[in-house]
């Protein structure tokens, strides 16, 4: 412990002052007399402190009886509505239980009530079913891989083609969307308004200037005559035309039995077996010139193909058309129609038309079963 001399001398910054301030108060110490303390002065500074009773006391006392009722009810919080120190414990659990079921039913309503909200519309439902299929279809390629392999088999190449016409014209237009178009030329019929002093405000409107003529008065007032959006094959059903299903995409499809199945001709896309000089879109361009002859004329946007599929040979093909292979990868491509037509004289097929989409798969489920119309349908 540090002694008052160095202290006073750290202080003042002297040894000299600071050793004769230490003495000085050394000797005022020496000569204060020292205090004592006796039991009746202990008795008399603890009279005045409270003793637990005293402060079991004050805890009794009103006031603090309240401030502890409302800390109780606060923590016990209010499931019971205040009254549970009268209610069993069943019946504590039983009104918790009917708190829950109401809360419950008040979601639900609401959830009724927003019925219309795209939040509780089922999502991905489309995709959800394409990767089911699109999962047992790999599975499937990967087992006719590995039984070729062990089997010691090769593969047959060959190309199919998907023959398109485009839309020619618009597709319908969906109710809302007619509504939508209405109420927009509407509006745009009344135009700007500026301030008057600016000048640039036209005459007052008229009440026939906001009249929205409809279609059929627009077509009346052109001075020639449109072509039908309905042509006479779609309503005679005839498919051996591309002047039908102007609305749509259409495909030319052949009824032939070209892929060797001893079942018969079925439903199909031209197609030809690849040759080993040959690449596959020269492959397409031949599939299609022996299909339905040379005047039909096509353009290919890509090199690639656009899916492929696997065949396994199986009991339904002559022994001669399998020629010891496993089967065949077949590669699709997707290519345009550009002008002329089919060359019926030329055509290697029992049937043909100009098929959509779903009229495509209708057919292949007919003849080959859901698995493969599923495949065309999300191809085309």
């Amino acid at each position: 412990m540090m002694s008052s001399a160095k202290l006073l001398r750290r202080t003042f910054g002297s040894r000299a002052v600071g050793e004769r301030l230490g003495a000085a108060a050394a000797v005022a110490l020496s000569a204060a007399p020292v205090p004592t303390l006796s039991v009746a002065s202990c008795r008399a500074s603890t009279a005045d402190r409270p003793t637990t009773r005293s402060f079991a006391a004050a805890a009794a006392s009103p006031a603090a009886a309240k401030k502890k009722k409302g800390k109780d009810a606060s923590a016990g919080g209010d499931d019971d509505g205040g009254a549970s120190s009268g209610l069993s414990y069943k019946e504590r659990k039983e009104a918790t239980k009917q708190k829950r079921r109401d809360a419950w039913d008040r979601k639900q309503d609401r959830l009724e009530r927003l019925k219309t909200r795209r939040d509780h519309a089922p999502k991905d439902v489309l995709k959800g079913k394409f990767r089911s299929w699109w999962e047992g279809e790999q599975q499937y390629h990967d087992v006719l891989r590995r039984e070729a392999k062990r089997e010691g088999k090769p593969w047959r190449v060959r190309v199919a083609v998907m023959v398109e016409r485009l839309p020619v014209v618009t597709p319908d237009v969906e109710p809302w969307e007619r509504e939508y178009y209405d109420l927009r030329d509407y509006l745009m019929s009344f135009g700007k308004e500026y301030p008057e002093e600016t000048g640039f405000m036209f005459a007052p409107d008229k009440p026939e200037d906001h009249i929205i003529p409809s279609d059929e008065e627009l077509l009346a007032g052109l001075p020639f005559t449109p072509a039908p959006r309905e042509t006479e094959a779609d309503a005679t059903g005839e498919v051996r035309t591309r002047d039908r299903q102007l609305k749509e995409r259409v495909y030319l499809a052949l009824r032939t039995d070209a892929e060797g199945n001893l079942s018969g001709p079925r439903w199909t896309l031209p197609s030809a077996l690849a040759r080993t000089d040959e690449t596959l879109l020269s492959v397409a361009e031949r599939a299609v010139a022996e299909s339905v002859g040379k005047d039909l004329t096509t353009w290919c946007p890509s090199n690639a193909p656009m899916a492929v599929n696997f065949r396994k040979y199986g009991k339904g093909l002559s022994p001669e058309f399998a020629g010891g292979y496993f089967g065949e990868k077949i590669f699709y491509y997707r290519i345009q129609y550009d002008q002329e037509d089919v060359d019926e004289g030329a055509l290697k097929a029992e049937d043909y038309g100009w098929l959509t989409r779903g009229e495509m798969t209708e057919r292949v489920k007919e003849e080959r079963g859901e698995h493969q119309a599923k495949f065309f349908h999300y191809m085309l």
